[in-house]
């Protein structure tokens, strides 16, 4: 119930991420102040998503700037995947389907991290408390991404590096505290939620028509979900698999 409270609530917020379409611009603001959330996310909080070329050490990152009045997130990219999904979203064929499906895992990963931030960060908004919430920032990043990266001017949260996997991480790595949120399902329905299981289900109709089988490949081609991620949650692909029971093998 927590994680579609989330994800209800921060809906708006959700609908601003290009999960699915290409973006062509340097910066994609997050503009929380219009959205239905609850006040202190309006007023508190700012995010961007800002891209950047190859010369990045990390394919995606997330950090926090100026957190002393308004807590500004910045979720970083590199622009490579935004060039790739282009020009898949041409040919829909089975070549850059991988940096497609990476693309789509380092969104999600970042976009937990927004909402790991917006739960964790003080409420009361005291010198003091920010001090402490910071504090325990350091101590949680600076080992995982280093200390003279994460400097006080810059906090970096995360840093996904070239060969890592988004979709593989332990579960304190984006709680805070006694934050109560299991991310490990906050991950699976923002990477594949109930209505792209449904859609892609219904893309894949023809395929099924022909070959009386549905492959990892064919579902990839249709949702840019990998098949390693349905290795990291073996009960998403379950849902999955009763879902395409259901619907489409008869």
């Amino acid at each position: 119930m927590e994680v579609r409270f989330t994800l209800w609530s921060l809906r708006g917020i959700l609908e601003k991420i290009p999960f699915d379409s290409p973006v062509a611009e340097d910066k994609v603001p997050l503009d929380f102040s219009q959205l239905e959330v609850p006040y202190y996310i309006k007023n508190g909080f700012k995010a961007s998503i800002i891209y950047v070329d190859d010369s990045y050490p990390a394919d995606a990152a997330c950090s926090i700037y100026s957190p002393k009045n308004v807590v500004t997130v910045v979720i970083i990219m590199k622009r490579k995947y935004e060039a790739a999904f282009s020009s898949w979203l041409e040919t829909h064929g089975s070549g850059g389907t991988g940096v497609c499906c990476k693309r789509r895992e380092l969104y999600c990963h970042e976009v937990a991290h927004l909402i790991a931030i917006i739960r964790a960060f003080p409420g009361d908004r005291s010198s003091k408390v920010r001090e402490d919430f910071l504090e325990r920032l350091r101590k949680k990043f600076d080992k995982s991404v280093g200390a003279a990266q994460n400097s006080r001017a810059l906090h970096f949260v995360s840093m996904e590096k070239p060969g890592e996997s988004p979709s593989v991480f332990d579960k304190d790595h984006f709680r805070y505290d006694d934050d109560s949120l299991n991310y490990f399902q906050l991950y699976q329905e923002l990477m594949f939620p109930y209505d792209k299981m449904v859609e892609t289900i219904s893309s894949l109709g023809e395929v099924y028509k022909k070959t009386k089988a549905i492959t990892f490949s064919d579902v990839e081609r249709a949702s840019l979900v990998a098949e390693g991620f349905f290795d990291a949650f073996p009960e998403k692909l379950a849902a999955f698999k009763d879902l395409l029971a259901e619907k489409l093998v008869k």
